[in-house]
């Protein structure tokens, strides 16, 4: 059977084809606008996953590089902080030194310990440095100045309940008499609950959570339980919430001295599950606990209070202190080249590794300029012809079919 094709098929194959011809025109003009192979998903769908898998990469990429240079500017904040220290530890030395001869007098070592006290006070502004609002010496604590003025006695805070438990209704209170050598954080953690505190077990830890001791199950209601160094805890029952597993409260305990901040140090990511400590507790730099042999502020304290009584003898005890003193704000400062060596290293690897996905990118959704030029020209060449021959069909009419 023969098919009859009429005009009007005629007619709608043409405006396909048009329609046809003139879609792939336009796809062709926008990847010369953008110079981007993939503008849409349709246009490559593998192509446009591999994209957004290597964006999401650059994306975490960014990140870790952001957070080196956060970390490079607080290392190097910390390190100008500490040559500051180091030159009024000199300074002070070189008074020590002057001061414990035979030449020197009562008068002289009164005008020296006015000196050591502005030193002290000098010190104590750079030991409460900051970064933006945070205390660079304070360790992981940010709510107060680390250094203060002049030396308190041991003291344990207010037990506080993390912010996720699970609605204990009762009271936590801590207590006793802090016996430990530095300042830390000591941690309770519900790992087993129970209707009554009796059959409750838990977990504590003396350094923040670091490290967990082994379980017990000694709590009793009104009774206190010590953790260690004589912290302790009390809990009492509420009326309707019992404690619940993980359930976290904490306390934090510090050591007789100048120091309020602890040794813990403030950390970011550089990379895939690499963490990076870029901070310097105070405790390591200017006092005797922790990494800390001699105790800078102590130290000052007591020279200049052998400046006022003028005791040759004690000036010259202090020398071998501001001696170590220096030595061990010196290691902190090589601490610190260190730390910027290794961030320089990463920062170098994460560049590196940016400019690969940047290429991979590229070579995924760049378009072959030359190419497209020529696949461009011949398509117009096509619109061109088609719109020709569209033009050439509306002008037949019926007499043209009757001759």
């Amino acid at each position: 059977m023969v098919m009859r094709i009429s005009e009007g098929m005629k007619f709608n194959t043409l405006i396909g084809n048009l329609f046809k011809v003139q879609d792939e025109y336009n796809d062709l003009m926008n990847k010369m606008a953008s110079q981007k192979n993939i503008n849409k998903p349709s246009d490559d769908p593998l192509g446009m996953s591999r994209v957004m898998r290597y964006k999401e990469s650059q994306a975490t990429v960014g990140n870790y590089t952001s957070n080196i240079e956060s970390a490079t500017a607080w290392i190097n904040i910390t390190e100008s902080k500490l040559n500051g220290v180091n030159d009024l530890l000199v300074k002070a030395r070189e008074i020590a030194v002057a001061q414990s001869t035979g030449t020197a007098t009562a008068q002289t070592r009164q005008y020296a310990a006015v000196s050591v006290e502005q030193i002290m006070e000098e010190m104590q502004t750079l030991a409460n440095s900051r970064y933006g609002d945070r205390y660079l010496f304070g360790g992981t604590i940010m709510d107060g100045a680390p250094f203060s003025g002049t030396a308190s006695a041991a003291t344990i805070d207010t037990a506080v309940a993390a912010d996720n438990n699970g609605g204990f209704d009762g009271t936590v209170v801590s207590g006793g008499a802090y016996t430990g050598t530095e300042n830390t954080t000591y941690v309770i953690k519900i790992v087993s609950d129970d209707e009554v505190l009796a059959d409750t077990q838990y977990q504590f830890s003396a350094d923040g959570g670091k490290t967990w001791g082994a379980v017990r199950d000694d709590l009793a209601d009104g009774i206190p339980v010590t953790l260690g160094d004589r912290v302790e805890f009390t809990f009492t029952e509420g009326t309707a919430a019992n404690l619940a597993e993980d359930d976290v409260f904490y306390v934090q305990a510090t050591a007789p001295g100048y120091y309020n901040g602890n040794g813990e140090e403030l950390a970011v990511e550089i990379g895939k599950d690499i963490t990076f400590n870029y901070s310097i507790p105070g405790e390591s730099i200017f006092t005797d606990m922790g990494d800390g042999e001699v105790d800078i502020f102590e130290t000052l304290a007591d020279l200049k209070t052998a400046l006022e009584a003028n005791d040759a003898d004690g000036i010259a005890a202090q020398l071998d202190n501001l001696e170590a003193a220096s030595e061990q704000v010196n290691k902190n400062i090589a601490k610190c080249g260190t730390r910027i060596n290794r961030l320089e290293i990463a920062e170098s690897n994460l560049t590196d590794l940016d400019l690969k996905l940047t290429e991979l990118i590229s070579t995924t959704e760049d378009v072959d300029v030359a190419e497209l030029v020529t696949k461009f020209s011949m398509q117009e060449t096509v619109l061109q012809a088609t719109y020709s021959m569209a033009s050439s069909i509306s002008n037949i009419t019926i007499l043209d079919f009757l001759r």
